[in-house]
């Protein structure tokens, strides 16, 4: 493995409180594998740190943890689960539900179109409820395929009882058809760098790099995080990006998917070797149907584009 990753074991910071002042409370709380989701953070907060701003991060895992490089078949393996809404156990956290906080931030990332099965644990346990009425914003890292995912974490968080304003989607470097590339070979080997025709793997640092303006924002901001009716904070700083040609692939993998998924769980659960020619049909298909899909979709998406401007437009500012 080539590339260096920062240290996930960070679980708080609390900045020296300004004398006779009142320190505005943030929860971080986030899975992170590769990296990108903890880097993120760090950028985005690090104008909150400069302040009178109380920090504290939470990072959360299952039980037992996923491996980090993946094994093909303990990768494709949780697409069942993942589709169906059915985590595994959380790790031990040290998060007490009934604390209050100012801000919660959610740093995430898509699993098989849904959001990882370590997020989809931590709403899954009575430790979700520490967002009850609090504004929440989701920080997510991963390829141009995310509204299917982000529209259940919108659910996730409203049954929690979480106020959902805003979102900030941070996507991998490279075209659409690349990143099929670049993203499992860095699950799958821990390698990111750039070789031959494929461009480096991941989100890039320069992108990372912007999410400051955010932090400065939120700073800026800080009076209306506990307005009574919560609005979005981060209107105008374009927090996400609609790709338009992924919304058809998109919309064919999750109807794959879902297909799959319930025919590997009527097989048994997680490592059961009997769903096992389930999971490996399941990716023959995807191999294949890729690429079609990709060149219907690049044929159509100037059609769509037209036909859908104004739905695109109402759904960015929601995401």
């Amino acid at each position: 493995m080539t590339t260096e990753y920062p240290d996930d074991t960070k679980q708080s910071q609390i900045p020296q409180r300004a004398p006779g002042g009142t320190a505005k409370r943030v929860l971080i709380v986030y899975y992170s594998q590769s990296g990108d989701v903890h880097r993120a953070l760090e950028a985005l907060v690090r104008p909150l740190e400069m302040r009178d701003v109380e920090i504290t991060w939470r990072r959360i895992d299952s039980a037992p943890a996923y491996p980090f490089p993946w094994r093909a078949r303990e990768f494709f393996d949780c697409m069942p689960e993942a589709v169906s809404g059915e985590p595994p156990a959380l790790a031990q956290l040290d998060l007490d539900a009934t604390e209050r906080f100012d801000l919660i931030l959610i740093g995430w990332q898509v699993w098989f179109l849904s959001p990882s099965l370590p997020i989809q644990a931590f709403f899954a346990t009575r430790h979700a409820e520490v967002m009850r009425g609090t504004r929440v914003i989701t920080v997510t890292c991963c390829r141009q395929m995310w509204q299917r995912a982000q529209a259940k974490m919108r659910a996730l968080i409203a049954a929690a009882g979480g106020i959902h304003t805003d979102s900030i989607v941070v996507t991998h470097q490279g075209s659409a058809l690349l990143t099929y590339i670049t993203a499992p070979r860095i699950m799958l080997t821990g390698r990111r760098d750039k070789i031959a025709f494929l461009p480096a793997g991941g989100v890039a640092r320069t992108e990372i790099d912007k999410l400051g303006r955010f932090g400065s924002r939120l700073l800026e901001a800080a009076d209306r995080w506990a307005e009574a009716t919560p609005t979005p904070l981060l209107t105008g700083l374009r927090t996400a990006t609609v790709n338009v040609a992924s919304l058809l692939p998109e919309l064919i993998g999750v109807g794959c998917m879902m297909v799959f998924a319930r025919l590997a769980r009527l097989c048994g659960g997680p490592g059961n070797l009997i769903r096992l020619p389930v999971i490996w049909l399941f990716v023959l298909l995807l191999m294949l149907l890729l690429p079609i899909v990709l060149t219907i979709s690049a044929v159509l998406t100037p059609v769509l584009k037209r036909v859908l401007t104004r739905r695109l437009a109402r759904y960015a500012q929601v995401v």
